[in-house]
Parts: structure tokens; C-alpha cells; sequence
């Protein structure tokens, strides 16, 4: 042990024996302690593995200003060895990569905290028919336990995760089971609630919103964000659910509140849905950590070219004005300049008469997606003011839900429809068929707001041969870089991209 404990060997030790060789393997050995719910690596190579698994800490820079000290670097790991069971797979990964002859070793506990046991009987009926890539993620969660699926939007997650339910009420032992969906917001709820009834799913099921008490009675409790943040709802029952589902889980982030309401949840049977993982690995780390590894991938244009979702082009309009907005503050606030750029382009008469024009020009539906009210209104004043008989509505914060539903089956029903939306609202889970161009007004180079956007317009349709993306490209400072990293989005994603330029005149 003492000479293990000194030296650092990647291969194994050849010590001798009353004048015989023998073989001691080094091993990496993983426990889980089931108390504190968190698992422990030990090996001689912890200090390399805790360094790969770490990040920078942003607010150390800004603390040194103030004579106050940070660690310049987030852990993953302690110092012990203890870190968050779901990331494992993704340790003994990298275990394999950089040190190839290592023997790794897993203790019982960590056995089924990894891979928790889910019983399930045969394939449960239901009224829509699976794809095989939603057969195969149901087949990954059961055999699995937890983990995080990766599907883009308008793949079918909703069905996939009622089909994986489905199999486990197939067993009368589990009827007892308590299932608890989380979806971002109530629109979703009440989409997700719908779905399930249109599916014909056996297990019973209820909302749990502002709105709707939870009855505990059912199996399956699907819930809002924001429902279980409020400081007034009682969670006690929520640590002790069966089975936790997360739709949207990139949203489930270092620093907010759902980040600690997963973290109370006893159960390992864990899953997420995402169409997207945050890029940075603080964020990344944490999902995974909380929920499980990726145990299943299907991207976009995958989807497009089996023909499960309508195909997409993106069409960058380059806008190149006259004059170019003053930047009166400082350099060191680069964050006031951005602001200071944006608020020259909502209300520039030349930008919002090229977004008219656009949407105006065409007999389909439109979304045009915004970040901030203010710019929306500058847009809802400029295109209520048409002669094409468009028909215009701006979905905002205040907007009740059941309002935004109606202007969703307007815009399914009926063409010749513009609607404008704030992006944080319209930008995910929410499902229309019938649209057929998305206009990003708003700017900004967000990858998970982009994708999950697009996505909007996806769904096949039989009016529609195309998602057809608008995209505005401001050459100004900020608008020019936050555009070239969109182009790059939509080249990965094997998107068409076509770019014309418009100048102000």
C-alpha cells in the first residue's frame, strides 16, 4: 500500500513473492454513498480527473477587483473523491481515454445508483403508432434507469415519454408508482395534459399548476416551473416520487431554482428531455450529474432527411444602414453599448419596414420572434398598419394562457396570420404545424434559443414543403458577430443557408 501511495503507475506492479512474481493492478474503485446520496472515486490519479472535470470561475476576476478572494476554478469533484452520481459514466470515459491501463472497479451501491432497476412489461398499447428511434429511447430509459435523452424538436419527446410509462403500468405491482413531469411552463402543461389524453394512455394522470390543486391520487403528476418554485406550495411529497422526467431539462441550470428542487428528489430513476445540452461544461456537467448520462442522440437534420420533420432553409437578410448608432459610454461596459445598439435598431423605421415587407409579402402563417415587449410593440404598430389583410397578434408575459392557446389554433386553422412573440415564450414547446417562416428579429447567438426556435416551424403540415427562416442580420458591432455565429449554427445543422443584402437608402 505504501508504495502505491507514493508513486503514480498507469500499468501494473510487478512486485515479488517468496522469489515469485506477482501482479498488483492499480484500480480506480467507485462507491456510492446512499445516505448523502453522492458518489466517491478513489484512485492515485484523482488531482488529473478533478482538473479535466472543472471549469473557470467567472466571478473570480470581478472578486479580485473588490480585494476579495475566489477560487479561480469550479470543481466537479471534492478533494474526497465525492461528486454527483450521474456523471460517472462520463469519469470512467474519460478513465478509459487517458489512462488505458487502469482497472476500474464498481461497488454494488453505485451499480444501482448508475443503472437503477426498472421493472416493465410488454409494449403498452397506445393510440399513435412509435417511430423506431421513439421505440429505441423507450427501450434506452427501461434499460437504462435514468438518463438524459437528446431529441430535437418536433421528434416526438412527449409520445416517447408516455410510451416508456405506458411499459412500466404494464406491471399491477407499479400502480402504485408516483410519476412527477416537469415541463417549463403552464402552456405546457396544459399541451402535455392534452397529449396524453389524445394517446389513450392506461395509468391515470392530472396538472398540478397555480390554477389546479395536485391530487395525489393519480400516477402521474405533471407540473410548471413555475408552480414548484412558489415559496408557498407544499413540495414535502415531491422528494419522494418514484420516477422524476424533466422535459426541457437544459433549463436545469447551476444557479437556478430547479437545479435544488432536482436535487431533493430521492429517486434515481431520473430522466431528461432535451433537443439540446448547454454548450459550457458547468451547465453541462451539472444536467448530467443531476439526471444521468446521454443515453440517447437524434438530431435535427436527421429527423429531416428520414422525412419525420419538413426540411429547412434559412434565408439572412443583411442589413446595412446609413447611419450607424452613437456608442457614448465607455469601452470597459460593453454590455450598455449592446443595449445602446439595440435600442437604435427596434425603432428604426428602415428595419421594421424590410421585417414588413417580408412577412406581408407571403399567403402563409409567420412567427416573428423578439426578446424584449418594447421592440414587439414598435413591430405589432408597423404591421397592423397593412393592406394584405394580414392578420396580427403579439403574444407577451401578460398574455394568459388561454389566450396564447386560441391565437396557437388560429395560426393551426387559418392562414395569412403574423404573430409576434417574445422568444422566452414562443421559443420552446410550443407546437404548430401550420407555420411556415420564422423570422429572428431579436438578434443574439443564443444556440439553445436558436435551435429550440426553429423547431417551432418543423412539424410537417400538408400546406407545407419547407421551414422557410428569416433571418435579420444587422452590420453593426454586435448584430454582425451575433449573425456569423447564427450562420455557423445553421451550417452545423446542415441547414441551407441563402443571403441577400438590403441597403438603407
Amino acid at each position: 500500500d505504501s508504495f502505491i501511495k507514493y508513486y503514480r503507475i498507469h500499468v501494473n506492479i510487478y512486485l515479488e513473492k517468496d522469489g515469485r512474481p506477482i501482479t498488483i493492478n492499480i484500480m480506480v474503485v467507485f462507491d456510492y454513498d446512499k445516505r448523502k446520496r453522492q458518489a466517491i472515486i478513489k484512485t492515485e490519479d484523482l488531482g488529473i480527473i478533478r482538473e479535466h472535470f472543472s471549469f473557470e470561475n467567472e466571478g473570480a476576476r470581478f472578486a479580485r477587483r473588490y480585494g476579495r478572494y475566489m477560487p479561480a476554478r469550479t470543481y466537479v469533484i471534492t478533494p474526497a473523491g465525492k461528486y454527483e452520481v450521474g456523471l460517472t459514466v462520463n469519469i470512467i470515459q474519460f478513465i478509459k481515454r487517458e489512462f488505458p491501463g487502469k482497472k476500474i472497479h464498481l461497488e454494488k451501491n453505485i451499480i444501482e445508483a448508475i443503472k437503477p432497476q426498472m421493472l416493465h412489461g410488454n409494449n403498452g398499447k397506445l393510440s399513435l403508432q412509435l417511430r423506431e428511434y421513439q421505440k429505441e429511447i423507450v427501450d434506452e430509459c427501461l434499460d437504462k434507469g435514468r438518463g438524459v435523452v437528446m431529441l430535437a424538436t418536433a421528434g416526438g419527446k412527449t409520445l416517447a415519454m408516455a410510451s416508456m410509462l405506458e411499459r412500466i403500468y404494464q406491471k399491477t405491482q407499479k400502480e402504485t408508482w408516483k410519476v412527477l413531469i416537469i415541463v417549463p411552463d403552464l402552456g405546457l402543461v396544459n399541451q402535455t395534459f392534452d397529449d396524453f389524453c389524445k394517446y389513450g394512455v392506461s395509468f391515470s394522470f392530472c396538472k398540478f399548476t397555480g390554477n389546479t390543486p395536485v391530487d395525489l391520487t393519480n400516477n402521474v403528476i405533471i407540473a410548471n416551473l413555475g408552480i414548484l418554485q412558489s415559496e408557498k406550495t407544499d413540495l414535502d411529497w415531491v422528494e419522494h416520487v418514484d420516477i422524476l422526467v424533466i422535459d426541457e431539462c437544459h433549463k436545469v441550470r447551476r444557479s437556478n431554482k430547479v437545479n435544488k428542487l432536482v436535487k431533493r428528489i430521492i429517486t434515481e430513476n431520473k430522466f431528461g428531455f432535451t433537443g439540446t445540452l448547454p454548450d459550457n461544461n458547468s451547465d453541462q456537467w451539472n444536467i448530467i450529474g443531476k439526471i444521468g448520462p446521454v443515453i440517447y442522440q437524434k438530431k435535427s437534420y436527421e429527423l429531416r432527411i428520414e422525412n419525420f420533420v419538413a426540411n429547412a432553409v434559412a434565408q439572412v437578410v443583411r442589413l446595412h444602414y446609413k447611419q450607424r448608432p452613437k456608442y457614448t459610454i465607455d469601452i470597459s461596459d460593453p454590455g450598455e453599448r449592446y443595449r445602446q445598439e439595440f435600442e437604435f435598431l427596434f425603432q428604426n423605421t428602415f428595419r421594421n419596414n424590410v421585417i414588413k415587407k417580408l412577412t406581408t409579402g407571403v399567403q402563409n402563417n409567420s412567427l416573428i420572434l423578439v426578446d424584449f415587449i418594447k421592440h414587439g410593440e414598435a413591430l405589432y404598430e408597423e404591421l397592423s398598419n397593412n393592406d394584405k389583410g394580414k392578420k396580427i397578434y403579439f403574444i407577451r408575459g401578460e398574455v394568459d394562457v388561454e389566450e396564447r392557446d386560441k391565437v396557437k389554433k388560429l395560426i393551426e386553422r387559418d392562414d395569412n396570420i403574423i404573430c409576434i412573440a417574445i422568444s422566452r415564450i414562443f421559443s420552446t414547446g410550443i407546437s404548430i404545424n401550420n407555420l411556415h417562416y420564422i423570422v429572428f428579429a431579436g438578434g443574439g447567438k443564443a444556440k439553445i434559443k436558436i435551435l429550440q426556435s426553429i423547431g417551432r416551424g418543423l412539424r410537417l403540415h400538408e400546406s407545407k414543403n419547407k421551414l422557410t427562416i428569416i433571418d435579420i442580420a444587422d452590420q453593426l458591432r454586435y448584430g454582425e458577430v451575433h449573425s456569423d455565429k447564427r450562420i455557423q449554427l445553421y451550417t452545423e445543422e446542415n441547414i441551407n443557408v441563402k443571403i441577400n443584402d438590403y441597403y438603407e437608402k
